[in-house]
């Protein structure tokens, strides 16, 4: 994609899916939550784990509250992903090919 879309279109193209899923689950899918969740006697019965503790019964939990789970899972991805999209554009446009060439062989004969 980098070589194909100038730099600002490939960051919202990378972020616009981010912002999107943001979008919806502040109007659709957490106002709903209570719907599309099921329930944890539900999810436990599915699993077929018994309700105490154990792998079992936090996979029951995080299913039973899939909600959140998508939210913070999006929220981490999106935070590494704009971050790193973010760091690696500066950094193309400050260094120059020759100058990145050199500063590997500097490091590469320091240590």
């Amino acid at each position: 994609m980098s070589s194909s879309l100038a730099k600002q279109t490939l960051f919202y193209a990378t972020c616009l899916p981010f912002f999107v899923f943001f979008f919806l689950f502040d109007k659709f899918i957490f106002p709903n939550a209570g719907v599309l969740e099921p329930s944890l006697a539900t999810v436990q019965s599915m699993i077929g784990g018994a309700s105490g503790t154990g792998g079992s019964a936090v996979v029951a939990k995080i299913f039973s509250h899939w909600t959140s789970a998508l939210f913070f899972i999006v929220a981490e991805v999106y935070s590494s992903a704009s971050i790193g999209i973010l760091f690696w554009k500066f950094a193309n446009d400050v260094v120059g090919v020759n100058q990145a060439k050199r500063s590997v062989l500097f490091i590469v004969d320091f240590f």
